[in-house]
């Protein structure tokens, strides 16, 4: 068996066949660790489950789907009828010097009707909650303003702090078009049995059959579709310009999408 060189922070473990690696602390930068140590900010983590899909597309669509904030208020009605995630929420997008990372941050809005959900054909205005303990937040010490910080480390992982719950999901790929999904949900030890049940409530958004996860499954799956019916293999798309900026203060912005391809490209052309 080969010898794997391994970091632990926070009470996460990464391992990389690469010894001459750079360590974690330089992999992710002072920009996004410092949105990293806000999760695993200290206490012992708690696994609270785990669950796993198989996706029938390219591993880079759903990179490139946590990096898109566009999607979120278009697909997901979910988050833009509860406030959890829509573009008239404060925010902000980070990204590290090499732009391969990058951190999506919003604050919970009202939600309700306004201008971002006026040409929204999604948006449903009259949407009720049967049981409204599914949006039973509570507001945790170690959050500071944010609401919503999602995080994305290339090239296979994506940590999830959405209110009160928190997951991270791995990307395993399994071949051309098609790779494995997995998500373990997470705790803390000092958590209060209230607080265990209600990170396992608001759990039911995320994952292969979430209220709001299950879409990006099947989206990435109708794009791959489309993609394998275009012949000469070129697919492009822009929107908001060419510019890779390392921060905005809204998110409306496709920045991390382009910044991850201009990464890729320099890391396939070495």
């Amino acid at each position: 068996m080969r010898r794997l060189r391994v970091s632990t922070r926070g009470g996460a473990v990464f391992a990389s066949f690469d010894q001459n690696v750079e360590s974690f602390e330089d992999f992710l930068g002072p920009e996004i660790l410092r949105y990293y140590d806000r999760v695993f900010h200290g206490p012992k983590l708690t696994v609270l489950g785990y669950t796993r899909q198989r996706i029938p597309s390219n591993w880079k669509l759903m990179l490139e789907n946590i990096k898109d904030p566009y999607h979120a208020g278009l697909l997901h009605t979910w988050l833009v009828n509860f406030g959890l995630f829509r573009v008239d929420n404060r925010g902000q997008i980070v990204t590290d010097a090499h732009r391969r990372h990058g951190a999506l941050i919003s604050i919970r809005g009202a939600g309700g009707s306004g201008q971002a959900t006026q040409n929204a054909a999604n948006f449903k205005a009259a949407m009720q909650l049967n049981d409204g303990r599914f949006l039973d937040v509570v507001r945790e010490s170690w959050w500071g303003e944010p609401t919503v910080v999602i995080m994305s480390l290339m090239p296979s992982v994506v940590i999830q702090q959405q209110v009160n719950s928190m997951a991270t999901r791995r990307i395993r790929p399994i071949g051309l078009g098609a790779f494995d999904f997995v998500w373990t949900h997470f705790g803390f030890e000092t958590d209060d049995v209230e607080m265990t049940r209600r990170r396992l409530r608001q759990a039911n958004l995320f994952g292969p059959a979430g209220f709001v996860s299950a879409d990006d499954g099947e989206v990435l799956e109708c794009m791959q579709r489309n993609f394998q019916q275009i012949k000469h293999g070129n697919v492009f798309n822009q929107l908001g310009g060419a510019q890779v900026d390392a921060h905005t203060d809204h998110i409306v912005s496709e920045t991390l999408v382009r910044g991850m391809y201009h990464y890729w490209r320099q890391v396939m052309e070495a």
